[in-house]
């Protein structure tokens, strides 16, 4: 309504292509309501598009990885598109000196959408890495009893585990933009044991989720995820010595891969009772 309104009222307006990037990043990261709603979307987009002269043209969009040569990707406004248009690399075409920027180019009026993965396997701790419209971040504290009741410690400062400490375990969870079906997912460390055992939905901070227990980790699930900043926990209790690796927590939205990100990785320390 605000983008047909705007496309009478004053075509011209600098706002009109941030209230279309905000109707297709809600289709992208959620779904209209209903039939009634997606034909008035529809309807304000193709008003929206002949006020710019980009309705029934060829577009064409132009990527480019690192040094390599432009790809073309062309769309005729009466041909369907099968698939999704990609341009893959395999790992033993890349080089992560030159092929890590990626440029996409479109000429002509009207938007275009396009993401960049990058899929990788090290055996180095990654750093954490923001998504667009997500990050997470994780942070490790244990528990300790004080004269004035339990405390928590961060790891960063107080890093010595023995068997039977406790651990609480603060996922602090950001979202840009409102988002529907989103999973953040947070491994766990061999050598730690979850004191809660129970696969549960739960309601705080203002939002729902199922909060899923299993061998290898914790799994949340969203159903609907408002813009803002959420921090979810959960504790541990340190079952056996010796150095751990974690994997970085990750947040993806599920029906929208691209939208992704990923917290840093850790190594956990539990040196044995003496």
């Amino acid at each position: 309504f605000a983008l047909r309104t705007l496309a009478e009222l004053s075509p011209k307006d600098e706002r009109r292509e941030g209230l279309v990037q905000w109707l297709f990043l809600n289709k992208k990261l959620n779904h209209w309501k209903s039939t009634r709603a997606t034909a008035e979307v529809l309807y304000a987009l193709a008003y929206y598009l002949r006020g710019e002269g980009a309705q029934g043209v060829t577009e064409t969009v132009y990527v480019t990885v690192g040094r390599r040569e432009p790809t073309r990707f062309v769309f005729e406004p009466e041909a369907s598109v099968d698939r999704r248009p990609q341009l893959v690399l395999a790992g033993d075409e890349l080089d992560p000196a030159t092929d890590s920027k990626t440029v996409v180019e479109k000429r002509g009026p009207g938007l275009a959408f396009a993401s960049a993965t990058w899929h990788f396997s090290t055996e180095r701790m990654p750093e954490s890495g923001d998504g667009d419209l997500l990050s997470v971040t994780r942070t490790f504290f244990r528990r300790v009893d004080r004269a004035d009741g339990p405390a928590l410690v961060p790891l960063a400062e107080d890093a010595t585990l023995r068997p039977g400490d406790e651990v609480e375990v603060q996922l602090s969870l950001r979202a840009r933009h409102a988002a529907e079906y989103v999973h953040l997912r947070d491994p766990r460390a061999a050598g730690l044991e979850p004191v809660s055992q129970v696969s549960k939905h739960k309601w705080d901070l203002g939002i729902a989720w199922y909060e899923e227990v299993r061998d290898s980790g914790n799994n949340f699930f969203f159903e609907q995820l408002p813009a803002g900043e959420y921090t979810f926990k959960y504790r541990l209790r340190v079952a056996m010595a010796g150095a751990f690796r974690v994997g970085p927590a990750t947040a993806q939205s599920m029906y929208a891969p691209e939208f992704a990100a990923y917290s840093a990785g850790a190594v956990l320390e539990v040196t044995p009772d003496e």
